[in-house]
């Protein structure tokens, strides 16, 4: 992400007040500690139940002491290991009368860096043929002993399940950042009038905030501005109250004259879209995967008021969209909007449009 401070601005208003005064944040904040305390908890289960810290101490004899290039694990996600330096031990040990003889003196071998080391790890630890050293033996099982003990945590850490959890914690900075962001927002408004409510599911199996949230929001998005205007030059501060206009149009639950439209896909493929508000058939407008499309705003479809898109293509690195309004074959208006930098002309040309629509006179002739 870019350290521009007007690119970062940009983000905190596109995210913290389009979640800002909705319960989103805080569910989405809440699944997610689930899933880290889930996960790490499945991480630590292995470590916890092979852990050997408590073992007892037993009289160990070393029989055998070498150092072997591969070491292989047999715990849940364990895979042999090659190309290495690992310290191998054969010891005994005597309990009740009964010997008994093992090779697994730890659970988890280093791998040094020589053969030489490894027998240096050996040695400084007293572990040379013939010495009687203390091993530490499984209480339920006397046929279970180590060497060297190691903690739930060591193993956690040497069996890799650390670097696996990993994930688990990052997976939280995203919705860190949503709750901070949304809250930051929030604050713009007295702490009397906030208040968060839940995402209402529409016809089209979509969630969209209750008007309550999106009056709340585009006042919140207005005050932030407000606040903003002398951290950012003039174009910077340009395009984020364009970004806002955009936003507060998407969201504009203004209800709207007809249900339904019919567009005409790259001249080829008629489909219906329903709406519910002005907001909600700019975002259905805008969702169009279609180079060019008609909409028609008339039942008469082509013979009445309409809207043609046209993608341009990319002119100098931005994106330009042609709009036409017209009625039949003629012409009413017609203009290339850069996509990147004046997005929000494209939902107030369409607005216009449906206004147009909606009004009986010709008021094209009215200039």
């Amino acid at each position: 992400m870019s350290d521009d401070p007007s690119n970062h601005a940009e983000l905190s208003l596109m995210v913290g007040s389009t979640f800002a005064f909705t319960n989103v944040p805080r569910n989405f904040l809440i699944v997610s500690i689930i899933i880290s305390i889930l996960g790490i908890s499945v991480l630590t289960i292995e470590p916890l139940l092979i852990e050997n810290s408590d073992w007892e101490p037993v009289e160990a004899q070393i029989i055998d002491t070498g150092v072997s290039s591969m070491w292989c694990g047999d715990g849940w996600w364990d895979e042999c290991e090659d190309n290495g330096h690992f310290p191998t031990v054969e010891f005994s040990w005597k309990i009740d009368g009964v010997n008994y003889l093992s090779e697994d003196y730890i659970l988890y071998p280093p791998n040094l860096s020589s053969d030489s080391k490894a027998n240096q790890w050996l040695e400084n630890r007293g572990i040379i043929i013939g010495a009687n050293i203390t091993g530490y033996v499984n209480p339920n099982d006397n046929s279970e002993a180590v060497l060297v003990k190691q903690s739930w945590l060591e193993i956690f850490w040497k069996n890799d399940n650390a670097f696996f959890s990993l994930p688990c914690l990052f997976c939280n900075g995203i919705p860190i950042f949503l709750f901070v962001t949304a809250r930051r927002f929030e604050s713009f408004i007295p702490k009397e009038r906030r208040k968060r409510y839940k995402l209402q599911r529409v016809s089209n199996n979509s969630w969209i905030a209750p008007i309550e949230a999106m009056e709340l929001q585009a006042e919140a998005r207005s005050a932030w501005l407000k606040k903003k205007h002398g951290s950012f030059t003039e174009k910077e501060f340009e395009e984020l109250s364009r970004l806002s206009g955009a936003l507060d149009s998407s969201n504009d639950q203004t209800p709207i004259e007809r249900s339904s439209y019919t567009l005409l896909l790259d001249g080829k493929k008629e489909m219906e879209i329903k709406v519910s508000s002005q907001g909600d058939l700019l975002n259905k407008i805008s969702n169009i995967d279609s180079d060019s499309f008609i909409m028609y705003l008339e039942d008469s479809k082509s013979k009445g008021r309409q809207l043609e898109f046209n993608f341009l293509g990319d002119r100098g690195g931005d994106d330009y969209l042609q709009i036409r309004e017209l009625i039949a074959d003629q012409e009413i208006r017609s203009e290339e909007i850069n996509v990147e930098k004046n997005f929000e002309r494209i939902f107030s040309f369409i607005k216009e449009a449906l206004d147009n629509a909606n009004n009986d006179e010709d008021w094209w002739d009215e200039s």
